[in-house]
């Protein structure tokens, strides 16, 4: 059988930690996640595999001056730096931006909103007004294709906000699958980032949008293994270090297998910030290079989120035979 794999990868650096006091968990100037973007785009490219980046509007800014209208709730911008690129880089990078639309292989880059909203927590006209921001600017920079959000944190905004502003896909925790409920424990999630498996969670088109399913935790990078600058959690601390790194890359191996097997459907996910240093990244450059090797003996499809989207609307609009 035939199944499908789908990576996404966040790419929100400081927006995404700054309101939380994590700016810490990126390197200073955001070096080592600059350098391991590249390195990833050439081993993408080298075996032709696509993923789709997720990434905050306001990386796409040069500079700006803190200063942004719209109804959200006071104080909003404060960690807007207002400056540029070239001062406060975890803010701004569009020379990243410029990378993925540049790369060999044909990279969906979707929207994480423009100012990585927590879809769920804020007003919903907030959310549209930051929807419709990111929006625009992706049309500024030639991309057609607004499709598909990875919401932040996993809070999704309301469906009828993500149609009026042309969101067709959305990445959702898998336990909100039709398929699937949250574990039954705590110990039942953490056998499951140990040991998996991976949840086989076909997407459903419900209404009016596209769910692709993933963890919560991630899985393209390992919750056991030291995350972005950050040393392991203590909580795993126990794992030697190589004993973590065998089990990451069983993980993957028999999340692609299961795929395989069922013919079902994968998504992979984490953020930049986590796979850029030196304990993640041979996992992940070897998954890359197995779902390469997979992909040329027709034992799996690498699919974007975008593509994901218009599989799932040609299977419910295609005419079904009838047979007597």
């Amino acid at each position: 059988m035939t199944g499908t794999v789908t990576m996404s990868l966040e790419v929100e650096l400081g927006w995404g930690v700054a309101r939380y006091g994590l700016l810490d968990k990126i390197s200073p100037g955001r070096e080592r996640e600059t350098r391991r973007l590249h390195a990833l785009l050439d081993c993408c490219a080298t075996h032709d595999v696509p993923i789709t980046f997720n990434v905050v509007g306001h990386l796409f800014l040069e500079s700006c001056d803190g200063d942004h209208e719209g109804p959200y709730p006071e104080g909003w911008f404060d960690v807007d730096p207002g400056t540029s690129v070239e001062e406060d880089p975890l803010f701004y990078a569009p020379d990243l931006v410029e990378a993925i639309l540049d790369a060999e292989t044909a990279h969906e880059l979707c929207t994480h909103t423009f100012s990585h909203v927590e879809c769920g927590e804020l007003p919903p006209e907030a959310v549209a007004h930051d929807l419709r921001t990111a929006r625009d600017i992706h049309e500024e920079h030639g991309i057609d294709e607004f499709v598909s959000l990875v919401p932040p944190r996993h809070s999704s905004p309301p469906r009828d906000v993500l149609r009026d502003v042309g969101i067709e896909t959305v990445r959702v925790p898998h336990y909100r699958s039709p398929d699937f409920g949250e574990p039954k424990t705590p110990l039942h999630k953490l056998v499951a980032i140990l040991n998996g498996p991976h949840p086989i969670a076909e997407p459903h088109l419900i209404d009016g949008v596209v769910e692709t399913y993933s963890p919560v935790y991630k899985t393209l990078a390992a919750e056991y293994l030291p995350l972005g600058e950050y040393d392991t959690h203590p909580a795993y601390r126990w794992i030697p270090r190589e004993t973590g790194k065998k089990l990451h890359r069983r993980y993957h191996e028999r999340a692609l297998d299961r795929a395989v097997e069922t013919g079902g459907h994968i998504h992979l996910w984490s953020h930049l910030y986590d796979v850029a240093n030196d304990h993640q990244w041979p996992q992940i450059e070897a998954l890359i290079a197995d779902i390469g090797e997979r992909v040329e003996r027709g034992e799996l499809e690498v699919k974007t989120m975008a593509e994901v989207n218009e599989e799932v609307r040609d299977d419910v609009e295609r005419p079904r035979r009838v047979t007597q």
